[in-house]
């Protein structure tokens, strides 16, 4: 397996830890990868550094969502969307790695004006937060239009 693949495997694998909520450890790692945990060692100097990498990656695919969308408000969709298909992972992402300013840069991408971007994504960040908190509340799905429709 070449070095890149291997670094790829011990990323998706940290991700399943993370995503199932169980600690991102180098053995849990290496088991779930299935990988000697010499193998991660020669891919990250030691276990503190693949949490943040796990973080970069996932940053990518919100990244992908929200520029791949065809307008601001189908934006912010996907930026919600993202956080709740994956919110263990999005808590990490602005907690262990803190993405705030990536996030902000993001979405000077969507609105060119930089302080509307700020709110926009302060506001849709507070939500998809709150929604990771409170899971599965009803109101999230007549909230989050409204919401997205007010800051653009």
């Amino acid at each position: 397996m070449s070095r890149q693949g291997c670094r790829q495997l011990i990323v998706a694998a940290a991700t399943a830890l993370v995503d199932r909520d169980d600690a991102v450890t180098l053995r849990a790692v290496s088991r779930e990868a299935d990988v000697p945990t010499s193998s991660i060692y020669l891919q990250f100097p030691d276990v503190t550094a693949i949490l943040p990498a796990v973080c970069h990656e996932a940053f990518r695919e919100l990244e992908a969502a929200v520029l791949g969308a065809p307008d601001a408000y189908a934006a912010g969709l996907a930026y919600l969307d993202f956080a709740v298909l994956h919110p263990r992972r999005y808590r990490v992402m602005f907690g262990a790695a803190d993405l705030s300013e990536q996030a902000l840069r993001l979405f000077t991408r969507v609105l060119a004006d930089s302080d509307r971007a700020m709110t926009f994504w302060l506001g849709l960040h507070g939500l998809a937060d709150q929604r990771a908190a409170i899971r599965r509340s009803p109101q999230f799905v007549v909230i989050a239009p409204r919401l997205i429709s007010s800051l653009i």
